[in-house]
């Protein structure tokens, strides 16, 4: 279990590092930036060209449901009443007038007068995405405009979109006029900063936005078509599908945000506002039954099936909603889509932490990446709804989130790795062991058959130079008693008869004797060994047994002949005892691919009429002997009726030649 929480320690540890990295190399600093009071923003003390651009933010004048123009505040005419101040960028959904909280839907008109340094001749403005429709003037002169103002949704065409407005020459005041209408989102006002600067210095903003923009989205991609291919090779984990899913969603989400300046626009320059508009809140949508069924397919334990029901129902509720109700209802409802995300995030979070306490590989780099993710998105959406100037976390949690789930994904990947390589080192230590111990055995039951071939040959020659030469003795004294005259009645006949059983006897001993290791045993001569073995054979069970033989090396070098020896003398008496066969014919030479080839071939009533008698260890005995030695064995049918055994082992020319060639 101590292991398990170690190995959670370093991918963790490189999450919250890189968090603070991106959190230092993106911290900004406002302190000291100009803010706008009452109306008037004094940049007489900001030299744009070497502090670079401000955001004209602070106290704007505020004119609640009027549509002013330039004209209304010519000098000479009266000035229009200003209804209030009102920090930008906010929304006026809530702000009191008189005593009353004013509605997300109307129209207003904002007014800023702008003091510019001395040498700022060339100025522009970068606007964005401000709700839903709005007109500029810089100096009585239009530099922008966002759809169509109305006093009415009938009316109104609203038109989100980024705008780089080049302002008049800026060497005198600028006075500024904003109309603002929304009747088609929940909240109306400026959302995000204007920022005023050199024009060069507003497009390397956007530059850098998009290209920022396209380094998350790219990196992304890469890691769906990378989990796209895990899958593909094995198709099991799933988990590796539904992290590519994932990753294709936040794609596409991220590409259609005011966050990356819309980097959607860029590959499709012709799509459409409304259509834009609504493809992050589709990912927002199903994003959660990917990633539950991602977290699912990871950890089914503790991940239930019925919240991944609810989550389904939310997404299949909401993309209908989405896809079919006007701007009013839909924004309506995604209040309610907040709302159930606050239940949905807290559910993901017990499970991790249930993830956390069961000491599951990866959870607790997961666990830190949703966190993050929860808290950027929900600050996100607090600031959609409330309306508060904070910044655009949503990007730095969603590379956050898509890197804890990588490294998790990776640990768990690097885990199954050295699992698989541990238990391929111990398999290969337990094939050598069991290469040895088969190779220890083979050499012993090599040697026991080497020791009972030496026995047998010892106990032939005891037999052979003790019992049989004592037998031979007393055979020849009871001969020379034979011829003596006996005066005795009968004992003649008895010492006849016990010179015969002597002489039996002594037969006996030395056909025991050839059995056991015949005289023509030698390296390289088992050709007489088998012709006496057939001779024999056939003398002793009058069946016609004949010996063939057709060597190319003349004494043969195999050092197995006597293996041979047994396997043909087994095979015989076998066919003697079981097939009743009236001819064997065994047969010893040189086959095909230069090996040595034993026969034994008999026409008697086959191996199916043999079946039934007892027996079954010869065969056993003679398979065993052929692979202790590594020769084929095989018994099969003859061609003309009856049984054949073969064995054939390769040529020892061959083996030692090769030795030979190798030194």
């Amino acid at each position: 279990m101590g292991k398990g929480r170690f190995s959670n320690v370093r991918p963790a540890a490189l999450l919250a590092l890189l968090c603070l990295l991106l959190g230092w190399g993106w911290a900004g600093n406002d302190r000291d930036r100009p803010l706008a009071r009452d109306g008037v923003l004094d940049l007489t003390g900001w030299d744009i060209a070497r502090d670079g651009p401000v955001a004209l933010n602070g106290q704007w004048e505020f004119y609640w449901d009027r549509l002013l123009a330039p004209e209304d505040f010519r000098p000479g005419l009266p000035p229009p009443q200003r209804s209030d101040s009102m920090t930008l960028p906010g929304s006026w959904k809530g702000h009191v007038l008189q005593g009353s909280p004013l509605p997300g839907r109307g129209q207003a008109t904002f007014r800023l007068r702008l003091l510019p340094g001395p040498r700022e001749s060339r100025l522009a403005l970068r606007i964005l995405a401000i709700k839903a429709a709005y007109r500029l003037w810089a100096d009585g002169t239009l530099v922008a405009e966002g759809g169509v103002v109305g006093q009415s949704a009938a009316t109104e065409i609203p038109d989100r979109t980024l705008a780089l407005a080049r302002l008049p020459d800026a060497t005198a005041p600028i006075e500024l006029v904003l109309q603002v209408s929304n009747h088609s989102f929940h909240r109306g006002g400026v959302q995000h900063s204007i920022t005023m600067g050199l024009p060069e210095q507003l497009e390397q903003i956007h530059i850098r936005t998009w290209s920022l923009a396209m380094l998350f989205a790219g990196s992304l991609l890469v890691m769906a078509v990378y989990h796209f291919a895990l899958h593909f090779l094995k198709k099991k984990d799933v988990s590796a599908l539904y992290f590519g899913c994932g990753c294709l969603v936040l794609v596409v989400t991220y590409s259609a945000l005011d966050s990356s300046d819309w980097l959607l626009t860029l590959f499709f320059p012709t799509a459409s506002p409304a259509v834009v508009s609504k493809i992050p809140l589709l990912g927002y949508a199903i994003l959660a039954s990917i990633l539950y069924r991602f977290y699912r397919s990871l950890y089914p334990n503790e991940f239930i099936r019925c919240i991944q029901i609810i989550c389904d129902i939310r997404s299949v509720v909401f993309v209908f909603i989405i896809l079919t109700q006007p701007g009013f209802i839909l924004y309506s409802a995604l209040q309610w889509l907040a709302i159930i995300s606050f239940f949905i995030h807290a559910c993901f979070l017990v499970m991790l932490a249930l993830c956390l306490k069961h000491n599951r590989d990866g959870a607790l780099v997961l666990f830190l990446g949703y966190i993050i993710l929860s808290a950027t998105s929900l600050s996100d959406i607090y600031r959609h709804f409330f309306g508060v100037n904070v910044m655009h976390l949503l990007p730095f949690g969603l590379l956050a989130f898509v890197l804890s789930q990588a490294l998790a994904l990776a640990q768990r990947f690097s885990n199954a790795f050295t699992a698989v390589e541990n238990l391929s080192q111990a398999l290969e230590a337990n094939n050598a062991a069991l290469r040895a111990e088969m190779d220890e055995r083979n050499r012993l039951e090599r040697e026991i058959v080497n020791v009972s071939e030496e026995e047998r040959r010892r106990l032939s020659h005891d037999l052979h130079d003790g019992l049989c030469q004592q037998l031979a003795a007393t055979r020849l004294r009871c001969s020379a008693l034979e011829r003596r005259p006996i005066a005795e009645q009968g004992v003649a006949t008895e010492v006849s008869e016990i010179s015969h059983l002597l002489e039996e006897s002594v037969s006996q001993a030395y056909a025991l004797s050839r059995g056991l290791w015949p005289a023509e045993h030698a390296v390289g001569d088992i050709g007489p060994s088998l012709a006496e073995l057939a001779r024999r054979a056939g003398e002793a069970s009058g069946v016609h047994i004949e010996y063939f033989e057709n060597l190319a090396c003349v004494p043969c070098r195999n050092e197995h002949l006597v293996q041979f020896y047994r396997i043909a003398q087994e095979a015989v008496g076998n066919a003697v005892k079981h097939a009743r066969p009236g001819h064997i014919a065994v047969s010893l030479g040189c086959g095909t691919n230069r090996q040595l080839v034993l026969t034994v071939r008999d026409n008697g009533i086959g191996r199916q009429a043999a079946a039934g008698t007892t027996g079954g260890l010869g065969l056993r005995i003679m398979a065993y002997r052929a692979r202790m030695i590594g020769a084929a064995f095989s018994i099969g049918d003859a061609e003309a009726g009856g049984t054949m055994v073969a064995c054939s082992l390769a040529c020892a020319a061959d083996r030692t030649g090769q030795e030979d060639d190798d030194g």
